[in-house]
């Protein structure tokens, strides 16, 4: 067994049981394999799609995901979560900027965007939501080669979110970003964990109930994104974990030993929240780390 990432054959099993398949509560029939590289840091699992581009460009793959491929329903469960990736970005550097968000969904970050940027570029797999958003007036593409073919070195900002763990290449994906991106251009890469407080009270069942998943191909660290970023041609590249998931669903987890339980209690007050959250991030035991470059 060589590492799918770097070809290092210093690989162990790092777990072998039953993972998630698609939303919370569903998991695989059958035991997967996760493997972890030792040289790399990478952790991945054994093939469970067959034909994963059609997979992503078939309604199935929202549906199984988020219970709907519908547009109103996808607003309605990511608006809140749309509004919060504005923490890792800000507003101002997209300012008379052409910026492109790499796997957009219906595209509700660009809504945003698009009211400060001079251009937005809107790459997702998905035809049911390219529909929705070329009825919008986006510049839209499915994949990531074709929209470099149109804004290739002159793409100032790019974003992706929840993006590259779901790629088959993730070298050839942030390969993409750097061609895609102007000279001094910027990207904002955001993605899971496997360092988060949780995984390490829970250890198992944080595994199986929400870490794994058949969806998420990979599980980066620093060390296997800079590497990859390197390769692509960066040199300035910084990293920042940020925790956004709050207390009172750390407390539901250790009650209940599930996902999405959360505990409202009147000692947990928006200050003890954001304290703790803050820790999680500098700590480096917070959900989500986001990586930041720049050509």
């Amino acid at each position: 067994m060589k590492c799918s990432l770097c070809g290092s054959e210093n690989v162990e099993i790092t777990y072998d049981g039953r993972i998630r398949n698609g939303g919370l509560g569903q998991y695989t029939d059958a035991d997967v394999k996760m493997y972890r590289c030792m040289d790399c840091d990478v952790i991945w699992h054994e093939d469970t799609i067959d034909d994963l581009g059609q997979y992503y460009e078939s309604r199935e793959y929202r549906q199984s995901l988020e219970g709907s491929s519908d547009e109103a329903d996808f607003y309605k469960k990511h608006d809140k979560e749309t509004l919060a990736k504005f923490q890792y970005t800000g507003t101002e550097m997209f300012r008379d900027k052409i910026v492109a968000d790499i796997g957009c969904g219906c595209g509700a970050f660009l809504d945003f965007v698009k009211g400060v940027a001079r251009s937005v570029v809107a790459v997702e797999p998905s035809e049911a939501y390219r529909t929705v958003m070329n009825r919008k007036g986006f510049a839209t593409y499915p994949y990531l080669d074709e929209a470099i073919r149109d804004y290739g070195n002159r793409t100032e900002v790019v974003t992706s979110f929840d993006v590259i763990e779901h790629v088959a290449d993730p070298e050839a994906f942030v390969s993409g970003v750097y061609r895609l991106l102007s000279e001094g251009g910027q990207a904002v890469i955001g993605t899971p964990t496997e360092t988060p407080v949780m995984r390490r009270l829970l250890g198992e069942i944080y595994e199986r109930k929400l870490l794994f998943s058949t969806q998420h191909l990979w599980i980066f660290s620093e060390k296997n994104l800079e590497r990859m970023a390197k390769k692509a041609g960066f040199e300035k590249i910084r990293f920042q974990y940020y925790q956004r998931y709050g207390l009172g669903n750390l407390l539901g987890w250790l009650r209940d030993k599930e996902p999405c339980s959360d505990i409202k209690d009147i000692f947990i007050t928006p200050t003890l929240d954001a304290a703790w959250k803050s820790q999680c991030g500098e700590n480096g035991m917070a959900d989500y780390l986001v990586m930041y470059l720049m050509k």
